[in-house]
């Protein structure tokens, strides 16, 4: 599929490389780092409130030990997602490139496909070596610091890895296609981030707050639902208890994800392209 091949090109580049995964894995490598020396007795200030304890050696000596980190990375990563997604939609459309495109795959949902295809295939990627630097580097300081990793290892550690790196990717989709649509909507870069950004990371909890619903339903609520498997609980800084199922939230996810999707293709297919 040439819009997938041609889109891949892109992602290849070093700042895309550097710019949206090198900054996944960087800054998952700082918690990481962080994480692993509160365990070892550090004392580590976040926010300039005094020294705080972000996980023990007990919690890191689980089966889920080892995706804890990532598990409270979640949301970033779906920051960088629709960063992404919303970056290279409207900047087809800023660039002047989509008209090139338009020519070399008429097929305008064709391309749309392909596109989305790369990007999804790069989010997934991306988390799945964030994932596997952070175990590595937990796995190196883990002697230092009094955590046995052996439980990450056996069946149930080893499946848990494998359903965290799913679960996070699905959970980053969401943002994802959400920013996708308002990039192609708005064909404005800027935009497309800051309102998804914004919704993302204030919006929902402030509305969310008088609204029970939104809290439990809506596409952050259901985000988070994914990306701990639906336990919650789960990650250095705990959480409350979802507000609905892990199963439920995939049929939520797959639905928001359609009408991302289903808004997107029409838009796309139905304007006119003048620049």
């Amino acid at each position: 599929m040439r819009a997938f091949t041609s889109e891949w090109v892109k992602l290849s580049r070093l700042t895309t490389l550097v710019g949206f995964g090198g900054t996944m894995i960087g800054l998952t490598l700082l918690f990481t780092i962080l994480a692993f020396e509160s365990a070892g007795g550090r004392n580590i200030d976040l926010d300039g409130s005094g020294s705080e304890t972000l996980v023990t050696t007990a919690m890191l000596s689980l089966p889920e030990g080892s995706i804890l980190v990532v598990t409270d990375m979640a949301a970033f990563y779906g920051i960088v997602a629709l960063a992404l997604f919303a970056s290279s939609l409207a900047g087809e459309f800023n660039k002047g490139t989509i008209r090139t495109l338009f020519v070399t795959e008429p097929n305008r949902l064709k391309m749309l496909a392909g596109k989305v295809l790369a990007l999804t295939t790069f989010i997934a990627v991306a988390i799945a070596v964030t994932l596997a630097t952070s175990i590595g580097a937990g796995a190196l300081m883990a002697n230092t610091v009094g955590v046995d990793t052996a439980a990450w290892w056996t069946a149930d550690g080893v499946a848990t890895i494998g359903a965290a790196s799913v679960n996070l990717t699905a959970a980053a989709l969401v943002p994802a296609l959400i920013g996708a649509t308002i990039a192609v909507t708005t064909r404005s870069t800027t935009i497309a981030v800051s309102v998804g950004l914004g919704w993302f990371i204030l919006a929902e909890a402030l509305i969310g707050a008088f609204w029970n619903g939104l809290s439990q339903w809506g596409p952050a609520a259901v985000s988070s639902v994914l990306a701990a498997g639906g336990t919650g609980a789960s990650g250095m800084m705990g959480g409350a208890t979802p507000g609905i199922s892990y199963a439920t939230a995939i049929l939520v996810a797959i639905g928001y994800s359609l009408l991302a999707l289903t808004i997107t293709s029409t838009v796309l297919a139905r304007r006119d392209v003048t620049s």
